[in-house]
């Protein structure tokens, strides 16, 4: 009777083994996906950014021609600010009488920035202008910076 005990607990222990690996390989397989689909998207419009740190503030500086301010969506932590805007953009060339060309994209652009030192998302300041969307954010810690002559 005990062999046939030890069996079963040999058999449910190598069951809930192999549940956790399966467990474990889905998750994988859900970060892998989730990075592909980051990446086509970051890849189908990825404007342009700029990441600018000063004693005090992180200055996030982010390229969106042709995107209206009111079709951008900013959410932010203590460490990445997530952008997200709507865009449709229509481009139209004539050349002379009958030629006309039309060029249309639309859709929604994401884009993630990690800053490289926490910061206090509650007193972020953002501007929108001429296409440029500029996000400061104070630093958590400050630093102070001294001049240093070489002798």
């Amino acid at each position: 009777m005990n062999k046939r005990n030890d069996r079963k607990k040999t058999i449910l222990d190598r069951k809930g083994l192999v549940e956790k690996m399966l467990e474990e390989t889905a998750k994988t397989i859900d970060s892998i996906k989730y990075d592909i689909e980051k990446s086509v998207i970051d890849y189908t419009f990825l404007p342009g950014k700029d990441i600018i740190e000063t004693d005090e503030s992180i200055i996030v500086r982010v390229d969106l021609p042709g995107i209206k301010k009111e079709d951008i969506d900013l959410k932010l932590t203590e460490t990445n600010l997530k952008i997200t805007a709507n865009f449709d953009i229509t481009q139209e060339i004539e050349q002379g009488n009958y030629i006309t060309f039309h060029d249309r994209k639309s859709g929604v652009m994401r884009r993630s920035v990690r800053f490289p030192k926490k910061v206090i998302p509650q007193e972020a300041e953002a501007t929108f202008e001429n296409g440029i969307l500029t996000v400061e954010v104070p630093k958590v810690e400050k630093t102070e910076s001294f001049t240093l002559e070489i002798k």
